[in-house]
């Protein structure tokens, strides 16, 4: 059968030798047919598992779960049942609270795919309710067969979504599968059903082929959506998360729409609208090359600070913090990164002053006095950080090493000159390390 043979091709492109799959399993109809042809494909019980998320919404969800259970009993596949806590009256609503709880469950599995599956019919929904939400182009692109679990190692794997419900409908009732019905596909208050009952049927009397055409667009879309992201990239969008973006004051207002776009989307910060976008990107981008700009937006700070942007989340004032030093080479700071002192000759600090008592590492709190130069009167950290062009983000968690009440060492900037190593004496050079 053509779906047999389809899975079987996805799984032996996608899946490399041992790796393994865990099935999505919900015991309606879709995630049955899945499961039975992954398992017909002959993956060993190593390899083929199942979860079933239980959400509690419905009277019904135990019975459900035992439904499940029955089903990977008889195949001898390994089942997990998950309960997890939907808030009802979640701000994003209960359907999206539903799929949050249900996808956090996804990223912790420990398998390497975890198979679902939407097939095309739920594709097309997908795209013509983000169109009617006023989505970007990264929201009608819909979704993708195979993309990573963000925080997670997983990769979710959706092998259907070329695949109309129908075909999967008649496999089942061939193979006299049994599934179960979900009452709260019925419920036209919830947008996707409403336009699954109402307004699919109207569009399949007028253009039966609608689904394709709109699956097909979100193909067209995932790739403009690509060559937007890499647009991005190339005016200054950074590869990781947590990292600064250039902000290249040369570019259109389009082109920093784009970046600033995908730079809130790689961080997972809220998207704002069409209109707060262009002031965001405005005042980020068209404020003179050295000014310092804070953009607020939705419980965090954009900051730019020279040619660089970077995200901060909003957080009451730091608590004053301090961690003692006693000589040892390596010491962990938590948030604030981790110093480590190599053993060297005639620079750094002086090592045999680290034997004294009194030695902590700790946060700025105002007035702090520094002389790196014998041959130079003592400066403000403050003002010493702006010369050396320490961004205000690095300022704020970077660790500073103190000898009672005297900073002796702050990173960028230098060692206080009346602790520094003599030619010839043993050393210790400090260095940090950051955390993203």
């Amino acid at each position: 059968m053509a779906l047999v043979r389809h899975i079987e091709e996805r799984l032996a492109q996608v899946a490399g030798a041992g790796e393994s799959i865990c099935v999505g399993l919900s015991g309606g109809l879709d995630s049955v047919v899945l499961l039975d042809l992954i398992h017909g494909a002959g993956l060993s019980p190593a390899r083929l598992t199942a979860v079933h998320v239980h959400h509690g919404l419905s009277p019904n969800a135990d019975s459900w779960a035992d439904f499940c259970r029955e089903t990977c009993a008889r195949l001898g596949i390994s089942l997990d049942v998950e309960r997890v806590h939907v808030d009802r009256d979640a701000d994003e609503g209960l359907e999206a609270a539903a799929r949050a709880a249900r996808y956090a469950v996804y990223a912790a599995r420990r398998e390497d795919f975890v198979a679902l599956a939407h097939h095309r019919d739920d594709q097309a929904e997908t795209v013509l309710l983000q169109l009617l939400r006023g989505s970007g182009m990264k929201g009608v692109s819909a979704m993708p067969e195979l993309r990573p679990l963000e925080g997670s190692r997983v990769r979710l794997f959706r092998p259907f979504l070329g695949m109309a419900r129908s075909e999967l409908k008649a496999y089942a009732e061939g193979k006299g599968l049994a599934w179960i019905e979900d009452e709260s596909n019925e419920s036209r208050m919830h947008d996707r059903n409403f336009l699954r009952h109402d307004i699919a049927p109207l569009l399949d009397a007028r253009l039966p082929r609608w689904r394709e055409a709109v699956a097909r667009f979100a193909r067209h879309a995932a790739a403009a959506d690509g060559l937007l992201e890499a647009l991005a990239r190339n005016d200054g969008l950074p590869p990781n998360a947590g990292e600064a973006l250039v902000a290249n004051l040369n570019l259109s207002g389009e082109r920093r729409a784009n970046v600033l776009r995908a730079f809130l989307a790689l961080n997972g910060a809220p998207m704002p609208s069409q209109a707060r976008l262009a002031e965001m990107s405005s005042q980020l981008f068209a404020a003179r090359p050295d000014a310092d700009v804070r953009v607020e937006h939705e419980g965090l700070t954009l900051v730019r600070y020279r040619d660089r942007v970077r995200i901060e989340r909003l957080q009451a004032a730091r608590a004053a913090w301090e961690r003692p030093w006693n000589g040892e080479l390596e010491v962990d700071l938590a948030e604030h990164g981790e110093v480590r002192f190599d053993r060297v000759s005639g620079e750094g600090l002086e090592a045999a002053r680290s034997a004294e008592p009194g030695w902590r590492f700790g946060g700025r709190s105002g007035g702090e006095r520094l002389r790196t130069d014998p041959r130079r009167p003592t400066r403000t950290l403050k003002n010493l950080l702006q010369e050396h062009a320490v961004p205000p983000w690095e300022r704020e968690r970077m660790p500073l090493l103190f000898h009672g009440e005297r900073l002796v060492w702050a990173p960028e900037i230098g060692i206080e000159a009346d602790y520094a190593c003599p030619p010839g004496e043993p050393g210790l050079r400090p260095t940090w390390v950051r955390r993203a």
